[in-house]
């Protein structure tokens, strides 16, 4: 099969890695992997698992929580799922967390102050919602909308200098654009930043994981999205972050790498601190085939 064929027919599928970080966090191919997990290899596979992606790590009562969205089928809906282990050797079964009547993915798991929320991307219901759990973390409900009226995509809130800043894509006309809005609490009037939006280019506009910060300086993982989705992911160092100015740039592209993981691309980056070390969860894409799929494909060429 030539390589313009096996494009036309194959789909693209995300896998997850869980990895120990080495002496330079950004360079991921020489990271220790302790977890992957795999979308659907099965060619025959009727309704096969297509994404398995947006990884979100989270320490909490000495066990660390992965949280990500599973979407079976090409255009079916995410889930959000989740695995725990106490040790980074043995992981419980996978469990659907988080289900609505909209798609779901990215599935941010913060603390503010002693409460813990989730995030996830809720773009299809044209919404910014976060959601607080059950004890175990293993339902969640519904808190607070923060904002409304636009389709927002991958978003992360990061505390600064005694401000909450949210980092939102505003993909509403089909566009990365990402906006910026603070508060002095997250139960207060979100307000767009003067600087807002500050990017709005395909590569630049939309977080490939949470901000986050490292040996005192906050950085922001950012997806490039050409020349198609999950093509990489870099590295920003924010320089300014005040609620009447902001500067980034960016310092490293991290995907795609020499390691065949993400040789064909990713978009995630989460970093996290587990029993002393820095835990790193991150996503890659491959291009798979499967039957029913092509068949699908073929009818609505030359049937439709």
């Amino acid at each position: 099969m030539t390589q313009s064929i096996y494009k036309r027919l194959s789909q693209t599928q995300f896998n997850v890695r869980i990895s120990i970080a080495g002496k330079n966090i950004f360079d991921i191919t020489k990271f220790n992997v302790v977890k992957e997990i795999y979308s659907c290899k099965n060619f025959f596979s009727r309704h096969p698992i297509v994404i398995i992606a947006d990884p979100f790590l989270f320490a909490h009562n000495n066990e660390l929580y992965l949280f990500y969205e599973e979407q079976i089928d090409l255009y079916g809906k995410g889930v959000i799922k989740m695995i725990k282990t106490s040790d980074l050797e043995h992981w419980s079964k996978p469990e659907v967390v988080l289900e609505e009547a909209f798609h779901l993915s990215y599935p941010n798991v913060f603390t503010i102050g002693t409460e813990i929320f989730m995030m996830p991307e809720t773009g299809y219901d044209n919404s910014i919602k976060l959601y607080k759990p059950n004890v175990d973390l293993t339902a969640w409900k519904p808190y607070k909308t923060l904002l409304t009226r636009k389709q927002f995509k991958d978003s992360s809130i990061i505390y600064y200098e005694s401000k909450y800043y949210l980092f939102t894509t505003d993909y509403t006309e089909k566009a990365n654009i990402l906006r910026l809005y603070y508060s002095s609490s997250i139960d207060e009037e979100w307000i767009e930043h003067p600087k807002s939006p500050i990017a709005t280019d395909s590569n630049t506009g939309r977080c490939a994981g949470s901000l986050f910060f490292y040996q005192d300086k906050l950085y922001r993982p950012c997806q490039r999205c050409k020349p198609q989705y999950g093509a990489g992911a870099d590295i920003y160092q924010v320089d300014t972050l005040t609620t009447v100015d902001y500067s980034e740039r960016k310092i490293v592209n991290i995907i795609p790498n020499s390691d065949k993981f993400y040789r064909q691309g990713g978009h995630h980056f989460n970093l996290c601190e587990f029993n002393g070390k820095l835990i790193v969860a991150t996503d890659g894409i491959e291009n798979r085939l499967n039957f029913f799929e092509i068949i699908r494909r073929i009818k609505d060429k030359f049937f439709t």
